[in-house]
């Protein structure tokens, strides 16, 4: 789904925003705080139900409003989100109300790239099992409902290990239901890594041509035993910290290279450069899918060198994306725009107001 109309209302300093007429390209320039990465957030809490800056709704609803709504319209859909300060929300697809938020984002998948995008390698294995676990979503059709069991069953086991006295039994109750889950689980998260690390290793040649990185998959619990006999042999551990410590809900992806763990050993910039990479191969994956991504690039001239900047969207326009790029430096982006002669529209964003300007 590439946005053709976007209208955002009440989110930060943006009272109402209405643009017509989306490119393949969209460049929003103007000083800090003006609101340039409010457009990026919008349309991240369209597709996702998240902000990508805040998990508090009223952080991002104007002050002293009930709500914020943003809309678009694509050649074929009008979606429509409207988000509550209490975080209730409600969503509309073609005039239809739409039960949950999947199917928005299935409609409108979006990827970020933006300043804080290293917490995918320096923050903990989450970030890295969320960047994973999207991709699924997206190419793995299977995916999401066996994930809904998988997190059921977890839920229900966790909430007996927190009970006192734990019942053995009642726990084991949940055993089969997570194990049969979390297996299924995995072996897809297998074949997708082997299908993403490929794509990985083409955009490395031109981002990182000097580094050898490679894709690590860690299940989360023991392959040789399998999830059901882990799952039998720590219930005792899992009693004690009142949680279950195995399973798929605990896999990582780990980066390596011949010297080390690329988060001990890569620069900040490097690290950046991983992350596009990664980011580019995943939206390579979703092409072959035919599905096209909507890329929210926050801060390019910032976050990357001139040479990374024109690879990143040459080659965003080769695999279909139709990206958001906010930039303090407006004239350095339309100057390679230009260059390579790429369909965009360039907006100025001031105190809240986004006016088109003519190029």
């Amino acid at each position: 789904m590439l946005l053709q109309k976007l209208r955002i209302e009440r989110l930060r300093n943006i009272q109402t925003v209405a643009m017509h007429d989306l490119q393949p390209f969209n460049i929003f320039y103007g000083e800090n705080g003006s609101g340039k990465t409010s457009i990026l957030e919008a349309i991240h809490l369209l597709a996702t139900g998240r902000s990508f800056r805040t998990h508090i709704p009223k952080h991002y609803i104007q002050y002293h409003q009930a709500d914020t709504m943003i809309y678009a319209q694509s050649q074929e859909y009008r979606i429509g989100l409207q988000k509550l300060s209490s975080g209730e929300q409600t969503m509309r697809v073609n005039g239809d109300s739409v039960a949950t938020q999947g199917q928005m984002a299935k409609l409108l998948p979006v990827q970020v790239i933006e300043p804080q995008s290293t917490d995918i390698i320096d923050h903990g294995a989450k970030p890295r099992r969320q960047m994973l676990d999207w991709l699924m979503f997206h190419v793995e059709p299977d995916f999401f409902a066996v994930w809904q069991n998988y997190a059921r069953a977890l839920k229900q086991r966790n909430s007996l290990l927190k009970s006192y006295p734990v019942s053995r039994e009642q726990v084991k109750t949940w055993d089969q239901l997570l194990a049969t889950s979390g297996e299924q689980i995995h072996l897809l998260r297998e074949l997708i890594v082997d299908q993403w690390q490929a794509d990985v290793q083409a955009e490395l040649k031109y981002l990182l041509p000097h580094l050898e990185i490679e894709l690590e998959y860690v299940a989360g619990f023991s392959t040789e035993l399998g999830l059901s006999e882990h799952l039998a042999q720590s219930l005792q551990k899992d009693i004690d910290r009142r949680t279950t410590n195995y399973g798929v809900h605990r896999a990582d992806l780990r980066f390596k290279t011949p010297i080390g763990d690329a988060e001990e050993v890569l620069s900040r910039g490097q690290k950046k450069l991983l992350i596009v990479a990664l980011k580019l191969a995943q939206i390579a994956l979703l092409n072959r899918s035919n599905k096209e991504t909507v890329v929210l690039l926050d801060d390019l001239t910032a976050e990357l060198d001139t040479q990374a900047q024109q690879r990143l969207i040459r080659r965003l326009h080769q695999l279909g994306s139709q990206v958001f790029l906010t930039t303090l430096d407006q004239q350095a982006v339309q100057h390679y725009m230009d260059d390579i002669q790429l369909p965009y529209q360039l907006y100025c964003v001031e105190s809240g107001q986004v006016r088109s300007v003519s190029i």
